[in-house]
């Protein structure tokens, strides 16, 4: 569920496969009487837009008392994209419009997909990716408990594969994951530093693409 009140409930299931997804929506009239000229636009940012494809699908303007409908929203990563897609949903309800924009549970790990490497070739690609634009480093103050399985399971939940026994530092934490794009993929390498001590953390992300670390880096840094 993304949004409820008190005319209605919005929930969103997904599911994602390579380079597609798609996006299950259900909206829900919760009132008495029905909602009138329902319809709903989805926005891609333009930085985002040769990046990412959507469609979506048509739906009805009318929704019943205590009906639900769905909508189908296919997606195609046809690169790396910054941004979620907003949503907007309008509609009259006795009389009185609504407007309302959410921004749909879409971003760009949701095509990732770990990978496993041997300690040697992970160091060696690491060091390969030594070019501006490869790499973004970030020290931040941890947000959750600093649990080593609870990190693993978000690190791996993010779409990396957490490789063990490949960092020397046991508490440190390293993963690889590729993102898979219409027609490309992007390698990408992760190294998390935790320091229990001071509560801290230092992750830092290197990629074949340019600007994807910074990307990664912001995503993920906000699940710890």
């Amino acid at each position: 569920v993304v949004s409820t009140q008190s005319t209605g409930q919005i929930g969103v299931k997904s599911e994602f496969t390579g380079f597609e997804g798609k996006l299950q929506v259900f909206y829900g009239n919760k009132s008495p009487l029905p909602l009138q000229g329902f319809s709903t636009t989805i926005y891609i940012s333009p930085a985002d837009q040769p990046s990412l494809r959507l469609e979506g699908q048509r739906v009805p303007q009318l929704i019943s008392a205590g009906a639900q409908i769905p909508q189908t929203i296919k997606a195609t990563a046809v690169s790396a994209f910054a941004q979620n897609p907003l949503l907007q949903i309008s509609f009259t309800a006795a009389g009185s419009p609504h407007n309302m924009v959410l921004r749909l549970p879409l971003i760009v790990n949701k095509f990732c997909k770990g990978t496993g490497m041997a300690s040697q070739d992970f160091f060696v690609r690491w060091k390969n990716l030594n070019s501006p634009g490869q790499e973004c480093q970030k020290v931040f103050k941890a947000g959750k408990p600093m649990d080593n399985d609870l990190v693993k399971g978000k690190v791996q939940g993010f779409g990396f594969q957490v490789l063990d026994g490949v960092d020397p530092k046991p508490d440190n934490l390293v993963g690889a994951g590729i993102i898979v794009c219409e027609g490309s993929q992007i390698g990408c390498l992760l190294r998390l530093e935790p320091s229990k001590p001071a509560q801290m953390y230092r992750m830092t992300v290197r990629s074949s693409r340019e600007g994807v670390p910074e990307l990664l880096v912001n995503l993920l840094s906000q699940d710890l």
